[in-house]
């Protein structure tokens, strides 16, 4: 028996034109190598060292001022600003400092709080002052509100209206204001 030749699309067959005649590929291309598809994606021309990062980290502070060992400081109270000099004067008039104990400056080291107007980076500056300082500012604001409260007690005020009797209204205590309770007390 004759052998047929294989089936070739190459040759033109059945008076079919070329451009009609099935054209593929002869072998699949091989898949290209597997590399580390991480290794070029460092935007850093020296490594970045992540232990050390990871190791300033403080994730976990159960409050918002944490300062460590804060029994050592207990006659202190602490404060953190921008390092602006508006801030900064603000501060010294309160009678703050800046605190300059090497275990506290480590810990807002290399920090930023924000940008200011211009587009500057701010950085944090822990700041401390005695607490007798902060008690006796306390105290003061106090007095202006609990001042500032008693002014607007109309029963402290005069109030004089050529169309209704004020004197009566206001001892008779029917005003719709309530100027006595416990959220009108403050302590002095």
């Amino acid at each position: 028996m004759p052998q047929t030749p294989p089936f070739s699309p190459f040759v033109p067959t059945g008076g079919l034109a070329e451009n009609l005649i099935p054209n593929p590929p002869a072998d699949i291309p091989a898949p290209p190598e597997v590399s580390d598809a991480v290794a070029s994606l460092s935007p850093f021309q020296t490594p970045q060292d992540v232990d050390q990062i990871i190791s300033t980290l403080t994730l976990d502070r159960p409050l918002p001022l944490f300062i460590p060992n804060r029994e050592k400081y207990s006659d202190f109270e602490f404060h953190i600003i921008n390092d602006t000099p508006q801030e900064y004067a603000k501060a010294a008039r309160e009678g703050w400092q800046v605190a300059d104990d090497p275990e506290l400056v480590k810990m807002y080291e290399g920090k930023v709080s924000g940008v200011d107007k211009s587009g500057k980076i701010t950085k944090p500056v822990l700041m401390a002052r005695s607490r007798r300082i902060g008690d006796i500012i306390s105290r003061r604001h106090r007095q202006s509100l609990h001042d500032m409260y008693q002014t607007m007690d109309p029963r402290n005020r005069s109030f004089n209206s050529k169309y209704a009797d004020t004197e009566a209204v206001i001892n008779a205590a029917i005003t719709k204001g309530q100027f006595t309770g416990q959220g009108w007390k403050i302590k002095v």
